[in-house]
């Protein structure tokens, strides 16, 4: 008996019972139906899943080696050669094999930059057709897979033409919009900084993660002057990185811009402005921002204390010591004995004698600061600071004090 006569017999005998026995039969020959195709389909994705996996497990070690191999000649390499060279090591290449062949280009780059300036690597990039095959991916996808296209397009340094990429960056979907206006900056050949002059660029914490490593990797000896839009961005959370990215890469001509900050109505982005001067040493500053601190939020206060710290022009012990004594909100006070601890030998004295006579929370601040073996925020940020004055920025978070 097949199936399809079985249904034909079963819905005969319904017809014979009661109306409402017949709509309850109805209703468990529905869910009956329901439950098998959902049951066949989650075989089936598990089963093409499973393909998956042991189709990656096989041939990524295969591409990862031929993909070095390649990288390591010493001859320049033809991409018609890498091609008919791929078919006959390991063989064809089309959606299920490109997967893992990216994965592992990406896993290479990854371990080191150098590789994308290797003299092959654009050879292997055309001769394994990998740029047409994510540009495709961008056009018949979707959501999810278009968001990891897009990551992948900027890891491996490809360009590929705006009309590729400009509709996605005006699509309804956030996290879709968001994800290629960042790649935009990366792999755009035409315009990658036109996404600044928008003012619906709503910027969280990753998403401001994202963009400065997209100008750390791609753009860091190319960079814009942000100055123009940190006088005319009307979006907060983005004037917010572009002052962030200033300071990161120490860009000088930058600086009148944002001491214009300082008299901004907005206190985070007076905040932002006040830290990013102090990380750059703008010492000029240093007055001013001492004058205004009594009429600051705490946010801008601890940024203005900070900014001192990180100046650090020896000439501000006065000040800290005065509004150490006025501070009523412990971790403020904590934070502004730390700094006339670390500011010069003279602070450091001043604190020693303050120990001997403070009682309670106050003499349990100065001793946390003075123990050397408790994390410092403040020490982390004085030390990676030193760095940068003798060397290159590096991508650290941290550096830039990206606030959730």
């Amino acid at each position: 008996m097949s199936f399809f006569t079985a249904i034909e017999q079963y819905l005969e005998l319904i017809s014979s019972y009661p109306f409402v026995l017949q709509v309850a039969m109805y209703f468990i020959m529905f869910n009956s139906i329901t439950a098998i195709i959902f049951i066949a389909s989650i075989y089936l994705i598990r089963g093409n899943k499973d393909k998956e996996e042991r189709i990656e497990e096989q041939l990524y070690p295969k591409q990862r080696a031929f993909i070095l191999q390649n990288l390591a000649s010493h001859e320049l390499l033809i991409s018609e050669n890498v091609l008919t060279k791929y078919r006959e090591e390991i063989g064809k290449l089309n959606n299920k094999t490109y997967d893992p062949l990216i994965t592992a280009l990406e896993d290479i780059i990854k371990d080191g930059k150098d590789v994308i300036e290797n003299k092959n690597y654009r050879s292997i990039i055309k001769g394994l057709k990998i740029e047409e095959f994510l540009i495709k991916k961008l056009d018949f996808s979707n959501t999810r897979t278009r968001l990891r296209t897009f990551q992948s397009l900027s890891v491996l340094d490809l360009t590929v033409p705006d009309s590729s990429i400009l509709p996605h960056t005006y699509s309804k979907n956030s996290f879709l919009r968001k994800e290629s206006r960042s790649s935009y900056l990366a792999i755009s050949n035409h315009d990658p900084f036109k996404f600044f002059d928008q003012q619906d660029n709503n910027l969280n914490y990753w998403d401001q993660i994202n963009l400065l490593e997209q100008l750390e990797a791609h753009h860091k000896h190319n960079l814009p002057n942000f100055s123009k839009w940190i006088k005319y961005s009307k979006n907060n959370s983005q004037l917010i990185f572009i002052i962030k990215a200033v300071s990161y890469f120490n860009q000088r001509i930058s600086i009148p811009a944002l001491t214009n900050l300082l008299d901004t109505a907005d206190h985070e982005v007076r905040k932002e402005a006040i830290i990013a001067l102090g990380e750059m040493r703008v010492v000029e500053i240093e007055e001013k921002i001492k004058a205004m601190y009594h009429h600051q939020p705490v946010s801008c206060q601890n940024a203005i204390i900070e900014a001192v710290s990180a100046i650090s022009s020896g000439d501000s012990l006065a000040f800290l010591k005065g509004i150490y004594v006025g501070a009523n909100n412990l971790d403020t006070k904590k934070l502004i004995a730390e700094v006339i601890y670390k500011y010069n030998t003279e602070g450091q004295t001043h604190i020693d004698k303050l120990h001997l006579f403070e009682v309670g929370f106050n003499k349990l601040i100065l001793e946390h600061i003075k123990n050397p073996l408790i994390p410092s925020r403040l020490r982390t940020e004085r030390k990676n600071a030193r760095h940068a004055q003798n060397s290159e920025p590096q991508f650290n978070t941290t550096n830039l004090g990206f606030s959730i």
